[in-house]
């Protein structure tokens, strides 16, 4: 025990005292191999036998990374076991490897502590001026809250659809994890088309997807703006911070375009003999869907007796690189990178020099890094999809799509992957490293390879370049 203990000791001080991006993604690397590992062995599946490391690792991935693409039926392949394992990786993945290993801290050396907190600053962005713990509690607070909550709202709306109260609880409790951290995992092969007319399991699912992919700090921002408004009424009137504020707009705005899109296009489609109870319900939820969550009510195959309409599919891929917003479950280049990208296109257009948002000023080096990652973001979906095009027999739409549904840790597909689906080997480890760099960010994963800082003391003299 002593060793074990020792040896623990040992990797801590090895990854705290690399950079915060070298830590972060060595420990999601970490993660993803316990869990592959785990996964592999024969009591994760259902007949008992050893499963693939390559399906196994491309499971672990998925689950790690909070993305919900499968090569296995999560309710048929995998043990209650195997269900167990992906559920946990699922809630660690989604709360961040760091605020997990926030409740051994204490266990360590004091230097090791404050190294702790530089990197969980740096890993949900928070401000440096706040409390790094206090923002964990709030992190580990909200979860249990969210999910309890989301758990028993969809067992009540569940109850009528199983036999027994246990078999009820297990899937609520399930897809309530899956749905706050964004993973899109269902027990479930046709993850919630079955209930595309419960109000209350797309209200349910929607809003946990969406409080989780708010990001943490945006949450408590909007939390205690409101509990002002709504009970103290004393002292100086808080305001919400301009990252809040734009992750609010951004995300209403592309919620409110996806909804009526959806809406519009596939009522003459995939929808045209549906109630329009069922068309409201479908277009809002594959309009929040995503934004990084997996699951879907319609049918998106594209072997489906109506498939999707080529616009609409258009459409969910942009939504899908967008993603969520900084700090939370989400993944794809996030709302505020966009939010941001407008008000450098904005001041532009201007003749301004800097960006502006909500009165006030975007620092330059915010600029820069959204233009680093955005370019990188396409860099590496165009090397995947062509990789993709390469090894796999499948149409240019449905590579384009899942390869964006994994790097947007979305879980989304279009007939690439799924349980019946026949990717290669080699497509499911572009796939894994595709999702791997999309829950890291293309910007993190850099910097955890080479993560350097500018030391340098002088500047050259600046020339015009001709561009655009």
């Amino acid at each position: 025990m002593e060793t074990l203990v020792e040896l623990a000791l040992f990797l801590c001080r090895f990854l705290f005292r690399r950079s915060p991006a070298r830590t972060v993604a060595a420990s999601y690397a970490c993660t993803i191999l316990i869990g592959t590992v785990l996964l592999t062995l024969p009591v994760s599946s259902q007949a008992g036998r050893w499963t693939s490391p390559v399906d196994a690792l491309f499971t672990a991935t998925s689950a790690v990374c909070v993305t919900g693409l499968i090569v296995e039926s999560t309710a048929h392949h995998w043990s209650l076991f195997g269900q167990l394992a992906i559920l946990t990786l699922i809630q660690i993945g989604g709360l961040g490897i760091m605020a997990i290993g926030a409740f051994v801290a204490v266990l360590v050396p004091r230097r090791m502590f404050m190294r702790f907190g530089t990197v969980m600053t740096d890993m949900v962005e928070a401000d440096r001026t706040e409390s790094i713990w206090r923002l964990i509690r709030f992190i580990l607070l909200l979860t249990v809250v969210a999910e309890v909550l989301g758990a028993l709202a969809l067992f009540f709306s569940w109850r009528s659809y199983f036999e027994t109260f246990w078999q009820c609880a297990y899937h609520s409790v399930f897809h309530s994890i899956s749905a706050f951290c964004n993973a899109g995992f269902s027990l479930n092969d046709e993850s919630l088309i079955p209930y595309v007319g419960s109000v209350g399991v797309n209200a349910t699912v929607c809003f946990l997807i969406v409080l989780g992919g708010l990001g943490f700090t945006a949450v408590g921002d909007v939390m205690n703006y409101s509990r002002w408004w709504l009970f103290d009424r004393k002292g100086r009137r808080p305001r919400l911070a301009a990252q809040s504020r734009l992750v609010l707009t951004v995300t209403g705005i592309l919620i409110l375009v996806g909804f009526l899109g959806v809406l519009i296009i596939e009522s003459h489609a995939s929808l045209a003999q549906a109630p329009l109870r069922t068309k409201v319900l479908a277009s809002l939820f594959q309009s929040v869907t995503p934004r990084t969550a997996g699951f879907h009510t319609v049918d998106m195959s594209r072997a489906a007796a109506v498939p999707l309409s080529p616009a609409t599919v258009f459409l969910i891929i942009v939504l899908m690189y967008i993603g969520g917003s900084p700090g939370g479950t989400a993944g794809g280049i996030k709302t505020t990178t966009l939010g941001v990208m407008i008000a450098s296109i904005r001041a532009t257009l201007k003749g301004r020099a800097r960006a502006e948002l909500f009165q006030h000023t975007v620092p330059p080096q915010i600029v820069h890094r959204v233009a680093g990652i955005i370019l990188l973001s396409l860099a590496a979906l165009a090397a995947a999809i062509f990789l993709l095009l390469i090894t796999e027999r499948a149409a240019f739409e449905e590579v384009a799509f899942d390869a964006v549904s994994a790097f947007g840790t979305v879980g989304l597909s279009i007939g690439l992957t799924g349980p019946d689906a026949t990717i290669t080997s080699a497509g499911r480890l572009i796939l894994s490293a595709l999702m791997f760099v999309g829950r890291l960010g293309p910007v993190g994963l850099v910097l955890s390879v080479a993560y350097l800082k500018d030391t340098t003391s002088y500047r050259y003299p600046e020339e015009q370049i001709m561009v655009g």
